[in-house]
């Protein structure tokens, strides 16, 4: 039996999935000691070709693939959880690669702290694919998921803090007993949905902990088109949608969320001139103002929230 199932889903990403999966296999942990499970999920590109071919390159690991036909980041995490073994899940992007002992942290961590400990995640390494723009600061960096700003001693998360589901190693029993990631939340293609770090909420709230090790590291890609002030607008809005679908989610569970929320709206023909300028000029603020315009939309209905 495994000690340890990578959990990798990928979307219409062959050109970076090749150096995800090399990074993976020549981790210094003993190949017999974890496997691979790609997830395809409605895949229409060369991820197929991909999988087969650094699978014969490394004969002696497991790296085997299964299919999702439905679109959806949290769906396919959920299919790869169902069709792996080991008590520990470590799930991966596709546009990132692991640094070589990654999986020998997270085993070497687990085993130091109790069973009480749900999830370790570590640190996000950027790799730029354009020089970062002067007025893009941290708050924006965690949107694109750039960095965990947590510092470099392994700890305890506090209860402001969260962790990246995309370098995060989790106990199987903590994700069934929470029934999985939400189907509802996470991305869908194209659609910029976001449930980073909600089923993290609910786990602290059945009394699990969370911990950051920052030696467990990871390099993700950051896309030159997402270091425009466009995509983030997209990214904010739908943020918004996503934490409306949040809320829901947290109720499911008995999770308290905030009785009362302050939404910072345009409140004049001025202030709604943001909406179509793609500036950098209070880009931060208008940003806010965007993640909230997309929670007001989605608590009326005008934007359907999927429920699973």
């Amino acid at each position: 039996m495994f000690e340890i199932s990578v959990n990798l889903a990928t979307h219409n990403r062959a050109s970076y999935l090749e150096a995800c999966l090399v990074s993976l296999c020549e981790q210094t942990l003993c190949s017999t000691r974890y496997e691979i499970c790609v997830v395809n999920n409605a895949c229409t590109d060369e991820t197929s070709d991909v999988v087969v071919a650094v699978a014969a390159r490394y004969p002696r690991h497991r790296l085997f693939m299964v299919s999702e036909p439905v679109a959806g980041l949290s769906r396919a995490r959920n299919r790869g959880i169902a069709e792996t073994s080991a008590p520990l899940i470590a799930n991966i992007d596709d546009d990132a690669t692991a640094n070589p002992a990654w999986l020998e942290c997270f085993l070497t961590r687990f085993e130091s702290l109790l069973d009480d400990v749900a999830a370790i995640g570590g640190e996000i390494t950027p790799v730029w694919q354009a020089p970062p723009p002067e007025w893009l600061d941290a708050w924006m960096k965690g949107a694109l998921s750039a960095a965990s700003n947590m510092g470099a001693v392994p700890r305890f998360i506090e209860p402001h803090e969260g962790l990246f589901e995309g370098n995060t190693c989790y106990r199987r029993s903590a994700l069934l007993s929470v029934g999985k990631f939400p189907v509802e939340l996470g991305r869908v293609n194209n659609l910029l949905l976001s449930g980073e770090g909600a089923v993290n909420a609910v786990l602290r709230h059945q009394g699990w902990r969370l911990f950051f090790e920052p030696a467990a590291s990871i390099n993700h890609v950051i896309h030159a088109e997402r270091l425009k002030p466009e995509w983030l607008r997209k990214r904010m809005f739908w943020q918004g949608v996503s934490d409306y679908a949040m809320h829901a989610y947290y109720q499911r569970y008995g999770l308290e969320t905030v009785g009362q929320i302050n939404l910072d709206l345009p409140m004049d023909q001025k202030d709604w001139a943001f909406v179509n300028q793609n500036t950098v000029e209070n880009l931060g603020k208008n940003l806010k103002k965007l993640e909230c315009l997309g929670f007001i939309l989605a608590m009326s209905g005008l934007i359907p929230i999927n429920t699973p």
